[in-house]
């Protein structure tokens, strides 16, 4: 054997069983087609030299990454225009990896590790792309016009290190980096609601359909809850105009919850009040009132509805995890062993994200269709980052994307698996690949309040704060009592302070610190802005404050803390003005 540096190109056909099972003969003279007419004129005519076939795949092999990435690019154009007169049930798709490394030669076939990568990536691309590794996009530089997606670090099977992948695709559209699974699979014992027929108080006449339109509003916004389970409209409707108990309709729908309320407009003005029943016994659990001034009537259906969802989430994981108390993990569902992994998630600390992390664990482990669970695992990960020991966040961000991908894989409308990939690749360095996933998770669900905080965030990490602050502030809204309630109100901080606003980024910092579950990150953010300000006796008191949450801290840690890896969550020149602000508030080095 001899050993040399090489290009490797790997193809391979999406599906090809499929297509077999649609037309054999026809299939196979598809393929054919496409090997003779354009797969080996394409590495011809860029230098390289077709290694195999095998089966409906292809490996070649060539002297310049940038001929193999050019020929990549090439055949998924050309195969592309090809498919378009294809009906889409029909169409070949191919996937290629590139990858440059070492490889062995014997005769004319190539062996390890650069052949295993570049076949790993090619399994990573998505169906017409083209995937390749950080060497290939280092290599490249300038000189071939690349505009790839870059989707951060992947623990590939059977290597010992992550490798950071970019995905392109010849339509220029948003890359998905695994297939996904179009088929939404159930969790266990999920919570059920019903939604009466909210009733019409107005004085103003013929204001029935208002009330019966919002109503209809709050269905569908309640249903975009993956984990809820909402009954259907023409169920609840049924009821409308009679007076029933709620135990009653718990019992006739097969709910836990029913959730009823009233409309009252005047001229200008409408009134909203939601209260949420116990199925069971009837208990008022919740209950809110929404006054506003009447503009648009949609507009004030959609904002509402979408309040009272935001709302309703967090509130009922608060009351089904309120009756696991006491009770041993032995008798547990995986839904009750999830709820008890998002009680010690929210505590915000590496014992409690440890708990978590073997509680999501062992709830995969009954229902391995469980999506929440998958996403929020991904999330613990993503959380053991920030709270665990700097030389492993990479790894958990490695384990987080990994996690994410597999829980999109499992329902690609679950949005919680969305937020955590958007997180991760954020935290990443893939900060626009992370916002196309946050935007899918709000799209999935527009009151998923932290999806709307984390897009904030990631819009921070990209330097646009004015994009994130609106942002931010529709979390609050969605969510006034949200677990996560100190981060908000934490990055509201930052991202005036990238504005150089400082009063309302101070304003922000003290509301986080008065917030539950708070850690030392507002301390550092509210001692870098007084430190701006030059109010040196108020952050000597904060100092100390953040002295007690991280005993010790110094002007090196605090610059650590923005690290991910080899790169900083926020760009440089941020990083460097922040510490230089600590240390004008007196933190020492």
């Amino acid at each position: 054997m001899t050993r040399r540096l090489a290009a490797i190109l790997d193809a391979d056909v999406v599906g090809f069983s499929r297509l077999m099972g649609f037309d054999e003969a026809g299939t196979f003279a598809t393929l054919r087609a496409h090997n003779t007419e354009l797969i080996v004129p394409a590495i011809t005519e860029n230098h390289g030299r077709v290694v195999k076939f095998v089966g409906d795949g292809t490996l070649a092999e060539f002297a310049s990454v940038i001929d193999a990435l050019k020929c990549a690019m090439d055949l998924q154009r050309a195969l592309h225009l090809r498919n378009e007169s294809v009906e889409p049930e029909r169409r070949m798709l191919w996937r290629i990896g590139v990858h440059i490394g070492d490889i062995l030669a014997e005769g004319d076939d190539i062996f390890g590790d650069g052949v295993s990568i570049a076949a790993k990536l090619q399994r990573l691309a998505p169906p017409g792309g083209v995937c390749v590794s950080q060497q290939v996009r280092d290599q490249i530089g300038s000189k071939l016009e690349f505009h790839a997606t870059d989707f951060g670090n992947r623990r590939l099977h059977d290597t010992d290190h992550p490798v950071r992948i970019w995905c392109w695709s010849p339509q220029g559209e948003e890359i998905v980096a695994c297939m996904l699974s179009n088929a939404p699979l159930p969790v266990q014992d999920r919570p059920s609601i019903a939604v009466l027929p909210f009733v019409n108080r107005s004085n103003v006449e013929g204001q029935e359909h208002f009330s019966d339109g919002f109503t209809d509003e709050l269905i569908a916004t309640l249903a975009h809850c993956r984990w809820l389970l909402v009954a259907a409209r023409n169920s609840s409707f049924s009821y409308k105009g009679r007076s029933i108990d709620a135990r009653k309709v718990a019992e006739d729908l097969g709910v836990k919850y029913v959730l009823e309320g009233s409309v009252r407009r005047s001229e200008s003005k409408i009134r909203i009040t939601a209260q949420l029943l116990s199925g069971s016994d009837g208990t008022l659990l919740w209950a809110e009132r929404y006054d506003r001034t009447l503009a648009d009537i949609f507009d004030v259906q959609d904002e509402i509805a979408s309040e009272i969802t935001g709302t309703i989430e967090p509130e009922l994981g608060a009351i089904e995890f309120a009756a696991l108390r006491g009770r041993s993990i032995v008798d547990m569902t995986a839904w009750e062993i999830y709820l008890k992994g998002l009680w010690h998630l929210y505590k915000f600390t590496r014992e409690e994200l440890e708990i978590a992390k073997d509680l999501f664990e062992q709830a995969i482990g009954i229902d391995p269709t469980f999506a929440q669970a998958h996403a929020r695992l991904a999330y613990v990960h993503i959380q053991l980052g920030w709270y665990g020991p700097l030389d492993e966040r990479a790894d958990h961000i490695c384990d987080a994307i990994d996690l994410a991908e597999r829980a999109i894989a499992v329902d690609q409308k679950e949005p919680a698996a969305h937020l955590a990939l958007g997180r991760a690749l954020a935290l990443d360095g893939a900060i626009e690949a992370g916002i196309a996933h946050l935007r899918t998770a709000i799209k999935l669900d527009h009151s998923f309040a932290q999806a709307h905080f984390a897009l904030g965030q990631a819009m921070c990490y990209a330097e646009r704060p004015e994009e994130g602050i609106p942002e931010i502030r529709e979390a609050f809204r969605l969510s006034p009592r949200d677990p996560h309630m100190w981060t908000f109100h934490n990055m509201l901080a930052l991202a005036h302070y990238q504005l150089n606003s400082m009063d309302e980024a101070a304003e922000a910092a003290r509301a986080s610190l008065r917030s539950p579950n708070v850690t030392f990150w507002p301390a550092l953010v509210l001692t870098a802005i007084l430190g701006r300000q030059g109010k040196i006796d108020e952050a000597r008191e904060t100092i100390a404050r953040l002295q007690r949450f991280r005993p010790g801290m110094t002007l090196a840690q605090a610059r650590a803390e923005f690290f991910f890896g080899d790169h900083p969550v926020m760009t440089e020149a941020f990083v460097d003005q922040f510490v230089a602000d600590l240390a004008k508030a007196g933190l020492q080095g």
